[in-house]
């Protein structure tokens, strides 16, 4: 339980200062960007059940490779917005990883 803690503490850090830095998302794996996609559908729709859904892919996706630590980092941290109420600043960062990837 402490090391979930610990882990949220850290996606909702990257989460509030990635905003903060002006760069933007860097580039994400195909995967990473399709989990954005889905997220974004959820997250605009304020589905609770899918949330779980995604975060399970997330997961399996993190093991399979498909998607590095820290792009899941970056996707759990929006999940955790989403959990804790803050629909519409889940769904705007989920848009923002999409957009920063236009043109990569």
């Amino acid at each position: 339980m402490r090391n979930r803690i610990v882990l949220f503490s850290t996606m909702l850090l990257l989460l509030t200062l990635l905003p903060l830095s002006g760069c933007g998302y860097p580039a994400v794996s195909p995967k990473t960007y399709e989990i954005s996609k889905a997220l974004y559908s959820v997250c605009n729709q304020k589905s609770t059940e899918r949330l779980e859904t995604i975060e399970e892919l997330i997961q399996s996706s993190l093991e399979k490779n498909e998607i590095t630590e820290r792009e899941a980092g970056w996707l759990n941290a929006i999940v955790a917005s989403a959990n804790e109420g803050s629909w519409e600043t889940a769904t705007q960062e989920a848009r923002r990883l999409m957009e920063d990837q236009t043109g990569r």
